[in-house]
């Protein structure tokens, strides 16, 4: 079976189990709450909680609850992040917000948040787990949201402010944004799957560097991705003015002409498509593409080597083919 099919089925069965719980009244509120899952999405982080499950475990279908969980707090955050940046596209349609407006996304978010925490204690108790792993399990979920939404709030302070930060301070804001979900999904899927200590820390190393990678090539394509691929608008990142790695580095490598060009359609939502388009092309010619590649394989290869401790296994090849897709992914 291919990585696709592998994504393809993964999240058929995550969503079938989603999709149960985002049942009720009113319904606008369900309708709003299940519209970015019923939109597309290959599900990474659930698939990385099952795959990682696999290691140390066949029945991944204990595993099916957790991963529900972590989704429907990543897509918790995805509702309110769309909010925030104005964004009207998800996966080639319309946001939470744009189709259902504002107040009822903030609330379809809050009720995503919610049905997480149902879904991992009621499900894993279904599946008759141990209420010390299910106890660890919630904690962990509580821990990596309160990551994330201070990881967003990191993200808005640098876009907001009038300079760039550091490497050290993007990279801080990232592992909290974007890698403690990837992080925790590995470490719940390991933990569900009985795995010991040693292989619980393990698993969340090869998450945390798995999500940096993630975050680097996003960055990327948030500047330089194909609408089509990405279902965002062209140099998204580049309206909104989010000061990300891929365009720090564009703007130093950048000679002082090209530099203004870029400056002048940075964090402006309505500029000319013509500036917007030379300003991606000065972009382009940078080479900061290559650059960010670059940075994101070197993580991917620290990922994958901890997963060559583990004997060859179907799950094992999985991430790995995962680990690849990420870095090469729609570039």
């Amino acid at each position: 079976m291919s990585l696709t099919e592998q994504l393809e089925a993964s999240a058929l069965q995550v969503n079938e189990y989603i999709y149960s719980l985002l049942r009720g009244k009113p319904k606008i509120l369900y309708d709003a709450s299940s519209h970015l899952i019923r939109t597309g999405g290959k599900r990474l982080r659930p698939f990385l909680v099952m795959k990682s499950f696999e290691l140390f475990d066949k029945d991944a279908r204990k595993a099916i609850p957790a991963a529900a969980g972590l989704e429907l707090i990543h897509n918790f955050t995805l509702v309110h992040d769309d909010i925030m940046d104005h964004d009207l596209t998800r996966h080639n349609a319309p946001t939470v917000h744009a189709k259902y407006g504002v107040p009822i996304a903030i609330i379809s978010g809050d009720i995503l948040f919610a049905k997480a925490f149902e879904a991992i204690v009621s499900g894993m108790q279904e599946m008759k787990i141990k209420e010390s792993v299910i106890i660890r399990v919630l904690e962990l979920a509580v821990k990596s949201s309160i990551r994330v939404c201070e990881g967003q709030a990191k993200d808005l302070k640098m876009t907001s402010s009038k300079r760039f930060h550091s490497r050290e301070t993007y990279f801080d804001m990232i592992r909290n944004k974007t890698a403690a979900l990837f992080e925790t999904a590995c470490r719940i899927g390991s933990i569900v799957g009985n795995a010991g200590k040693k292989d619980e820390e393990s698993m969340a190393n090869f998450g945390r560097n798995l999500g940096i990678a993630f975050q680097l090539v996003d960055d990327l394509l948030g500047i330089a991705g194909d609408p089509k691929l990405t279902g965002k608008p062209v140099g998204s990142d580049l309206r909104e003015g989010k000061k990300t790695l891929a365009l720090s580095l564009a703007l130093k490598l950048a000679n002082d002409e090209d530099r203004v060009k870029i400056q002048r359609v940075f964090g402006k939502r309505k500029v000319m498509q013509e500036e917007m388009d030379e300003a991606l092309m000065i972009i382009s010619k940078t080479g900061v593409a290559d650059k960010i590649r670059d940075e994101a394989r070197f993580y991917a290869d620290k990922a994958i080597s901890i997963l060559k401790r583990y004997p060859d296994s179907p799950a094992r090849k999985s991430l790995s083919k995962l680990t690849n897709f990420i870095v090469s992914r729609n570039l």
